[in-house]
């Protein structure tokens, strides 16, 4: 891995978000020869380079949805690598503005990719999500949509499930709703989620960076939770943490928004024909002859949704909760001050 990362100009779009900004702190744990950073929050920008001190870090301010200013980005810095993690990814936001997801996963997934292989850039890894499979949402058909556009031009993505502790994501919004408001609002009981740590999403995408071939899909083998098991978790191990009593904590369940599955995906039923599993990940391959030279077998296919894997052990979960908590109560976490 460290061989192929040597030397390289790597271009992170969305690189000052949660799963980007850890990607981007990897990267310059090795030999890449620069990192550049591409987002429009120019504060979060300046906080990074700020709490980075690192020469190879370069910061542009811009948004993928503006093609001119992509391409300034490859012309001036001659990317040879990129990873593209800019997106709208939050479900319920992506219901509201459509349009603006629209914009933001499709077309500009598109001018990256187009740029990407106008400059002769050889590998580009799309962070794509399980919400992509037979997709509700809006968050889910764009997302599709943008694989399609990244395996149409020969290049990878990976599907994430529930990043644990990703702006947005279930634990922390709860949890902050538990600090603020003394209660939890959920919507169905019956709900499960994969889930995968900050460390699990950075490796699968060094993992997919190594074994690429083009216009495939790379999936972690992930455990899933049961929605009832986390809010206990919640009550009864993080609320007394924070001052709360436990039993003063009201459970609200509102029934399911619209875009949201009861169970999530991994694989669509029509891919489980170039389906391919390594130890640790399934791959998605149309060419068997690039599948065996990653060293994968075919898998025997059968769904894989959030409500027939294994789930986590309580233990686990409950450690998981508590490193986002951890999170939550660091510097870097603005959203909410604790106490």
């Amino acid at each position: 891995m460290a061989s192929y990362l040597d030397g390289k100009t790597v271009l992170v779009t969305g690189g000052t978000g949660y799963i980007g900004s850890a990607l981007v702190r990897d990267l310059l744990a090795r030999s890449v020869s620069k990192v550049i950073v591409f987002g429009r929050d120019e504060t979060k920008q300046f906080v990074m380079k700020r709490r980075i001190a690192d020469s190879r870090l370069e910061t542009v301010v811009g948004d993928v949805r503006d093609c001119q200013t992509v391409r300034q980005v490859f012309e001036r810095y001659g990317a040879n690598l990129v990873y593209h993690a800019a997106a709208m990814k939050h479900v319920t936001m992506c219901e509201l503005f459509p349009l603006e997801a629209l914009k933001t996963n499709v077309i500009g997934t598109q001018n990256v990719v187009d740029l990407a292989r106008r400059h002769n850039v050889q590998r580009l890894i799309n962070i794509s999500t399980d919400k992509a499979v037979h997709a509700t949402s809006v968050l889910g058909a764009t997302k599709l949509v943008a694989e399609r556009s990244v395996a149409n031009a020969g290049y990878t993505s990976v599907r994430f499930g529930n990043v644990a502790g990703s702006r947005g994501s279930v634990i922390p919004v709860l949890i902050e709703e538990m600090l603020r408001h003394k209660k939890l609002t959920i919507t169905d009981s019956r709900v499960t989620r994969f889930v995968m740590t900050i460390q699990d999403a950075v490796n699968l995408i060094l993992k997919a960076t190594e074994l690429a071939t083009g216009e495939d899909i790379f999936i972690l083998k992930m455990k899933a939770f049961r929605l009832p098991d986390l809010v206990d978790i919640l009550v009864n191990e993080v609320a007394p943490q924070l001052g709360l009593d436990s039993r003063t904590i009201e459970v609200k369940e509102i029934g399911s928004v619209c875009g949201e599955k009861l169970h999530e995906e991994l694989v669509a039923y029509e891919e489980s024909e170039i389906m391919y599993e390594l130890p640790d990940m399934y791959v998605l391959i149309n060419d068997e002859k690039n599948a065996s030279e990653t060293g994968a077998k075919r898998v025997v296919s059968h769904e894989f949704t959030s409500s027939n894997v294994q789930y986590l052990p309580r233990g686990d979960l409950s450690g998981i909760v508590h490193s986002v908590l951890e999170k939550m109560r660091s510097p870097e976490w603005d959203s909410q001050r604790f106490s």
